[in-house]
């Protein structure tokens, strides 16, 4: 096999844990390490141990974004997605493999910060609320008016502690940073926080009524890098699982484009006033059963 054909062969059968396999593919006097030269685990009983353990404590799938072959190296650019007990998360990583005779004598990685989904508590209100203020008004550009923008952001965009008591609202964390926010929930309530919720948030019926997706936001200095869609997945799979074949959603006009690429269609336009400004809001819906 060429040196590209041995990488692919544990790429592959690290997606499919095949310990046993991957095991064949190292030689047995193979070195793992942190670039460039921390061990983490030498010969075939450290890499089976190492392996197994990985696959064990969370499942996780590499997805290959880029590779460079030069000789015998092969250089992979890689997405580790895992699934931890909060939720689902990922770390990017550089892989560099040295191939001889067939079989990886070395591989040496460079690990990338940490990006974890975890289920939002009672003390991360404060961080959800400077996340959200910075979210609403750093990502509204193009879409509404200032005046739009901060008087969403003043009167409707918020923490809805409901969502927190209920473990439907969850948190994006890189390397322990607060990076984006958003949730599902099982009641009535279509949007806004605590501030601009009524009294009364009932339970809605899944065999009768469609579920709701709430309250994303990203930090604008981390757009685009996939967090709305980590976060919209979960969302779905756990209204999924509790009984939901379909969820609505109130989005504004920086969302729709995300929202319409999932999936969801619109199905009423419509306006709010905070704060006495007119703002434009579409309501969306999508089958997931």
């Amino acid at each position: 096999m060429t040196p590209v054909q041995v990488v692919q062969a544990q790429l592959d059968a690290y997606n499919a844990h095949d310990v046993e396999a991957l095991c064949r593919i190292y030689a047995s006097d193979a070195g793992q390490y942190q670039h460039p030269d921390t061990l983490l685990a030498a010969g075939s009983a450290a890499i089976r141990e190492r392996f197994a353990a990985r696959f064990a404590a969370a499942s996780p799938r590499a997805e290959l974004l880029h590779r460079i072959v030069t000789g015998r190296t092969v250089i992979d650019h890689e997405k580790v997605h895992s699934l931890g007990a909060e939720g689902p998360g990922y770390v990017e990583l550089v892989a560099m493999y040295e191939v001889k005779e067939e079989r990886i004598a070395n591989a040496w990685f460079i690990f990338g910060a940490k990006t974890q989904l975890r289920t939002a508590t009672v003390a991360d209100v404060a961080t959800l609320e400077a996340l959200i203020a910075r979210s609403g008004l750093g990502l509204s550009q193009g879409f509404y008016t200032e005046e739009q923008a901060a008087a969403l952001t003043e009167h409707v965009y918020g923490v809805d502690t409901q969502l927190i008591e209920d473990r439907t609202y969850f948190i994006v964390e890189r390397d322990g940073a607060a990076i984006a926010a958003g949730g599902w929930s099982k009641r009535a309530t279509l949007c806004g926080a605590d501030k601009a919720k009524g009294p009364d948030d009932p339970e809605l019926d899944p065999a009768l009524q469609p579920g709701r997706i709430r309250a994303f936001f990203v930090d604008p200095g981390h757009p685009r890098q996939g967090l709305a869609t980590l976060l919209l997945r979960h969302c779905e799979d756990a209204a999924r699982a509790a009984g939901f074949s379909a969820l609505e959603l109130a989005a504004t006009m920086p969302g729709v484009p995300f929202y319409r690429a999932a999936g969801y269609d619109s199905i009423e336009r419509f306006k709010m006033t905070p704060g006495g400004v007119e703002v434009p809001l579409a309501r969306m819906r999508k089958t997931i059963a």
